[in-house]
């Protein structure tokens, strides 16, 4: 760990690490509820946070979460049934980080992956969450949709005046193989180089799938309190840790650092 810089890295299997990770969300969703009255949260695509949504989906069982307690702190107030500590779902407001210009029920949708594995195993609200709106044609107007959206939910409560970037509570990214993060690549400097816009559309031909996507962009990820990073298999738990110690700062996942955040990295071999 590193506390200096804010950063930290939790290494194990996918049983541990998923139920690490959890409980990490699941006490920064208190603490927010706590501090201002709701929870804001970023999901990613692909394949790797499938175990973690499921995870969060069934809650955390008390040993699991007093194993953590001193890490994690859990507030007054948490949901219970029976031993397994719960999230505060009817306070959570869902995002994504990315997502596939294809319909919602499209294989490749990472709306759809989320829906499978989170959205029909927990009660929430429909107004709660905030799909990027991707089967739409033009895809840059769907870009400047989503951004406006993100900007009325943050406005909402008056406490953001629109002028500078919100502060999501908690960003979840994966990790490629080849260093991108959302749907943020190194062959797409445009992208990468943006400052103003929070949303925008790509175009990736080497992407798995390629094709066009939308993806929140590095300053509103900079902008989160927490940024966890969820990654599986050798490779990348390689690539995490060079990431992790400054060995690697070429990749696009290495440009996510958080201006007053903190970045937790959970990586298993598998």
């Amino acid at each position: 760990m590193n506390t200096a810089a804010q950063k930290f890295l939790y290494k194990g299997t996918e049983t541990e690490i998923t139920e690490h990770a959890a409980a990490l969300i699941i006490s920064e969703a208190y603490r927010a509820v706590k501090e201002h009255g709701r929870f804001s949260l970023v999901l990613a695509g692909g394949n790797s946070p499938r175990s973690l949504y499921r995870q969060l989906a069934r809650g955390v069982d008390a040993n699991t979460m007093e194993h953590y307690q001193l890490q994690f702190p859990l507030p007054d107030g948490a949901i219970r049934k029976g031993n397994i500590t719960c999230m505060p779902w009817e306070k959570t407001w869902l995002f994504w980080g990315d997502e596939r210009c294809v319909s919602f029920d499209n294989q490749e949708s990472n709306y759809r992956m989320a829906r499978e594995t989170l959205l029909s195993e927990i009660s929430i609200a429909e107004n709660h969450i905030f799909r990027m709106p991707a089967e739409q044609k033009d895809e840059k107007e769907a870009a400047r949709r989503y951004e406006e959206s993100i900007r009325n939910f943050f406005m909402a409560d008056g406490s953001f005046s629109g002028e500078e970037f919100p502060m999501f509570d908690l960003v979840i990214l994966g990790l490629g193989e080849d260093g991108h993060t959302a749907s943020l690549f190194a062959d797409n400097k445009g992208a990468l180089q943006v400052e103003e816009q929070w949303v925008v559309a790509v175009n990736e031909p080497l992407a798995k799938p390629p094709g066009k996507r939308l993806t929140l962009t590095l300053p509103i990820i900079n902008h989160a309190r927490n940024v966890l990073f969820f990654t599986l298999g050798k490779e990348k738990a390689a690539l995490a840790e060079k990431i992790f110690l400054e060995k690697e700062i070429r990749v696009p996942a290495s440009l996510v650092v958080p201006v007053n955040g903190k970045t937790y990295w959970f990586t298993a071999q598998l």
